[in-house]
């Protein structure tokens, strides 16, 4: 109940204005993707131009740290920053930590709803390309949207996998050294922001620094 009114109180109308913004500068500095490094800086930037605070001081930031739990933190709120992939646009599927120091799936299991407990919220952006043009969809997604403790698992060829009556689709792949893979119906995740971007607007402003579509 206190995750949810941390997650109400906040101005996501606002962020999500700023994130849209972000989005689309960083898109016309470069044609790669959006990562989850990227997305990270995004969402930083517009928490700091929120004026949001952490003890004090501009959001807490940890570059590069892919660490389990909370990328960032603001007084009253911590979220896990995503990249994710949008299927049909039915299902939304994120990745996650690896999980190679357990030695069975009970302690698997512990251990991820043990992380959830440490954040706030997921705040994903997906990429969802249409002809012509990129699409990002950013996502707002409770922590504790499933519990790893209350899915329904089996073992597959891949390593391990736990669902549940409402969609969602858990799993755990071996070979990738166990890392945790979550798929989401849409209807369980909020949509708050959505960037439609020509293909051919995709870092041009590269080609303006260098003028390089300019000729002597």
């Amino acid at each position: 109940m206190a995750k949810t009114s941390k997650i109400k109180r906040f101005n996501w109308n606002i962020f999500a204005q700023k994130v849209t913004e972000l989005l689309k500068f960083a898109s016309g500095a470069t044609a790669a993707p959006i990562n989850a490094e990227r997305w990270e800086e995004i969402i930083f930037h517009a928490l700091k131009s929120m004026g949001m605070k952490y003890k004090g001081e501009d959001p807490k930031w940890i570059t590069g740290s892919h660490a389990s739990g909370a990328d960032i933190w603001i007084d009253g709120l911590s979220i896990s920053a995503k990249a994710g992939k949008l299927n049909n646009d039915k299902f939304l599927t994120i990745s996650s930590y690896r999980l190679t120091r357990f030695s069975n799936l009970e302690q698997m299991k512990a251990f991820i709803d043990k992380e959830a407990s440490n954040f706030d919220v997921y705040l994903c952006c997906a990429r969802a390309d249409q002809k012509g043009k990129r699409v990002y969809q950013v996502f707002l997604i409770p922590a504790n949207v499933f519990s790893a403790q209350s899915l329904s698992w089996s073992k597959t060829t891949s390593g391990w996998q736990g669902s549940n009556n409402d969609g969602i689709i858990v799993k755990i792949v071996k070979k990738m050294s166990n890392q945790l893979w979550v798929t989401l119906p849409v209807h369980l995740c909020k949509k708050i922001a959505e960037v439609k971007l020509p293909v051919g607007d995709l870092g041009l402003e590269l080609s303006d620094v260098l003028n390089l579509d300019k000729k002597d």
